[in-house]
């Protein structure tokens, strides 16, 4: 069997690039891949990386990328086509509402089309101040969500079939867009699984924090998710643990450069005006997936304190980190209170919730045996979620018996 897969793919840097990395490099184990990925300036139009064939064949924010993809899926013949979606992965707004033009276009090949839809717009968050917050303005603010609805409905009628990573993702795309529920399969998000030599002092160590306790925030950074509300409340909890270092392992995204770029520099604003460029490590920069292990490996507690509940999805950083053994601390909103159990395998607190948030930080950071209680725990409940099951029951979508 052979299958496209049409993707963001590294050095992209972004979520869906890291997640088909990872998929993929399971499924090559398996099946023939041939990937239909984004260009960029200096990059091969084709090459092999670890037994997998990359086709850089479309850009991002370019009118013709259904073309080029059909193109390339044309000249590949697949046996199935699975396209990762999410709502700006293809480009910025007047290029992603093209999306079911690619759709329309790959049904052509005959072909089944699986999508992978890594986010889900409930219709009652499609407000004007939705538009707001995520960079489209006010104006005309029923315009875009009747192009946003449009778009989820004609991915539901265009593909074969859809995976989601939970299942508040499939009732919403049940109740609100009319899928058909038969159509949608839920896989979760693949965990990393971590390598064993990495060592908490040793990461320390090499990371230059020997003998501190360190609270960690990783992954891109946009305005949903928290990082203000985090700073605010460390430069508060330093005064129950003053050789606590709170370390910002990540990079703002790509994408707000164009979309919203007043929010660039925020971070660092923040932390000189609270004074504590002294306790606040900023990585600023894309870091590797071995680099990130190191971070991980190196944190007493780490802290996804995202606030924005208007997307459903998944959280790809509680996946990366959920087998290291060490305990969380998320918000309450339904991409964590799914996988979440508050005092069971991690702690949930209400978004923007600095006082809640400071105790249960204090509460952690007091108590070594509730930190392996909670670490333990989340491992223990994401075990079957490994790259190498995951891509097992991806297979059975694409029809290939395991």
């Amino acid at each position: 069997m052979k299958c496209c897969v049409i993707s963001p793919y590294p050095p992209e840097e972004c979520g869906i690039a890291l997640y088909t990395s990872k998929l993929v490099a399971e499924l090559i184990k398996h099946i023939n891949i041939a990937i239909l990925a984004n260009n960029k300036n200096g990059l091969s139009n084709m090459s092999t990386e670890s037994g997998v064939k990359i086709v850089r064949c479309w850009r991002r924010n370019n009118p013709l990328y259904p073309f080029q993809i059909m193109k390339g899926v044309l000249h590949e013949k697949p046996d199935v086509i699975h396209v990762q979606h999410e709502y700006l992965a293809y480009g910025v707004r007047k290029y992603a509402v093209l999306f079911p033009a690619l759709l329309c276009l790959l049904r052509l090949a005959g072909k089944p089309i699986i999508v992978t839809m890594h986010s889900v717009l409930p219709k009652k968050e499609l407000t004007r101040r939705f538009f707001a917050l995520h960079g489209v303005g006010y104006r005309l603010a029923f315009v875009k969500r009747a192009f946003a609805i449009l778009v989820t409905k004609l991915i539901g009628w265009l593909s074969h079939a859809t995976i989601v990573h939970n299942c508040f993702m499939k009732a919403t795309l049940i109740s609100d867009y009319y899928f058909k529920k038969e159509k949608i399969n839920v896989i979760h998000h693949g965990v990393d699984v971590p390598n064993p030599q990495i060592e908490e002092d040793k990461a320390k160590i090499s990371l230059g924090l020997a003998g501190k306790k360190v609270v960690l925030f990783f992954g891109f950074i946009i305005p949903g998710k928290g990082l203000e509300c985090l700073i605010k409340t460390f430069s508060m909890f330093l005064e129950e643990a003053p050789n606590a270092t709170l370390m910002i392992a990540g990079e703002y995204h790509p994408r707000l450069s164009k979309e919203n770029p007043s929010y660039m520099g925020t971070i660092e604003r923040l932390i000189n005006e609270k004074k504590l460029e002294k306790k606040v490590v900023f990585k600023n920069s894309f870091v590797p997936n071995e680099e990130l292990h190191t971070y991980i490996a190196a944190a007493d507690v780490i802290v996804l304190p995202y606030v924005d509940e208007s997307i459903a999805g998944v959280s790809g950083a509680l996946a990366t980190c959920a087998l290291f053994n060490k305990p969380v601390i998320a918000t309450d909103i339904p991409r964590f209170a799914g996988e979440i159990k508050n005092g069971v395998n991690g702690i949930l607190v209400k978004p923007k919730d600095e006082e809640q948030l400071r105790n249960a930080m204090t509460a952690l950071m007091r108590d070594e045996d509730l930190r392996k209680k909670l670490g333990k725990n989340l491992r223990t409940s994401f075990l079957k979620r490994t790259w190498d099951k995951i891509a097992l029951t991806t297979l059975q979508i694409y029809g290939l018996d395991t």
